[in-house]
């Protein structure tokens, strides 16, 4: 569901992302489906299964260097009151429906803490971790989040093409709701998140199977290969993000002075005129923070590619075996990188 509503939004984001009125019906949208599920369903199903917010937030969660796990599982195991999850005199029990004792990877825990406070036992701890280590994990990938990561990798190209690039007509249709440029640009859309960048994914996977003659299903190999996307994917928005935030930044200073605008001036600075930042150095900072993507997902590709490679007598010619099986994959990436330079540097 996180998926469709994200999909929903991307496709009226042009006028949500720049129209104040929009923005705000939208949040109060929010608001009202996330109380009438809290009506329904217990905790905050809204924030689990529906916020497309935390469908993006859930997916980049996972390379991110802290966690929130138990300290020992057999602590867990022996405790009947589940007080984590269920709640105690301390708190409530975990409002994401995550039972902490079985919790492996950051995707579905809003990193409330909680669980902490509940936890009678003291088995629970907010850990600091390697970037990306959930996605070094061979169990728990699913087909909904493979193609989550598609959708954001997605929305990240469109965003770029129609926010940044030279094509007026792409910008008009996009904000033109409605019509039929509109239903053309929606149509696009669906059709690249959906077909054309999973459809090529899957090509470069089936190739990489071939190569190496993988026993994997290819529906295996498709979901566990999605995950190289998601490092890829946030560095793309990343970029993307870099575009405005120096070009916007001078507007924090009256804003922070008077943030209700009711006439105040508290820091000094509600009369700072708008200027742009070090946006000579924005390009190399996009493409650094783009090769550096590159380079995640192509070594997480690498990862990967070593679980679900058949084993080779010989370790050396078991590297290049998983070489082979992740090189297209890795070409896909290259592709996906070379395409966002053009869109968001030229």
């Amino acid at each position: 569901m996180q998926n469709i509503a994200f999909t929903l939004l991307a496709l009226f984001s042009a006028v949500v992302l720049t129209q104040p009125s929009v923005t705000g019906a939208v949040l109060l949208l929010f608001l009202i489906i996330a109380l009438a599920t809290s009506l329904i369903f217990e905790r905050r199903t809204f924030c689990r299964y529906l916020c497309p917010v935390g469908g993006f937030i859930g997916l980049y969660a996972q390379v991110a260097p802290v966690e929130m796990r138990v300290k020992d599982p057999a602590v867990c195991a022996g405790h009947t009151q589940k007080s984590c999850y269920t709640g105690s005199v301390d708190g409530y029990g975990c409002p994401w429906l995550v039972y902490p004792g079985t919790l492996t990877k950051n995707i579905n825990c809003g990193l409330c803490l909680e669980c902490l406070r509940t936890c009678t036992r003291d088995n629970v701890a907010f850990n600091l971790r390697s970037f990306g280590a959930d996605l070094q994990q061979s169990t728990g990938r699913r087909l909904d989040e493979a193609f989550k990561a598609f959708i954001m990798l997605g929305a990240a190209l469109i965003y770029s093409a129609v926010m940044l690039g030279p094509w007026g007509t792409l910008k008009l249709a996009a904000y033109s709701i409605g019509t039929a440029e509109w239903l053309v640009y929606a149509l696009t859309l669906l059709g690249l998140i959906y077909v054309i960048l999973p459809g090529a994914f899957l090509l470069a996977v089936a190739a990489g199977r071939i190569l190496t003659q993988s026993n994997q299903t290819l529906k295996k190999s498709f979901v566990s290969f999605a995950y190289v996307l998601v490092p890829l994917g946030l560095m793309a928005w990343i970029a993307f993000s870099l575009s405005f935030v120096f070009a916007s930044l001078s507007y924090l200073w009256p804003t922070l002075s008077d943030p209700l605008g009711w006439g105040w001036n508290l820091l000094g600075t509600v009369h700072v005129e708008w200027q742009p930042y070090l946006m000579s150095l924005v390009p190399f900072l996009q493409a650094g923070v783009l090769i550096g993507g590159l380079w995640w997902a192509c070594v997480t590709a690498r990862r990967i590619a070593r679980e679900v490679t058949p084993p080779a007598a010989a370790e050396k010619q078991s590297g290049r075996r998983s070489l082979l099986q992740a090189l297209p994959v890795m070409g896909f990436c290259f592709v996906i990188t070379v395409g966002l330079m053009g869109l968001l540097i030229g």
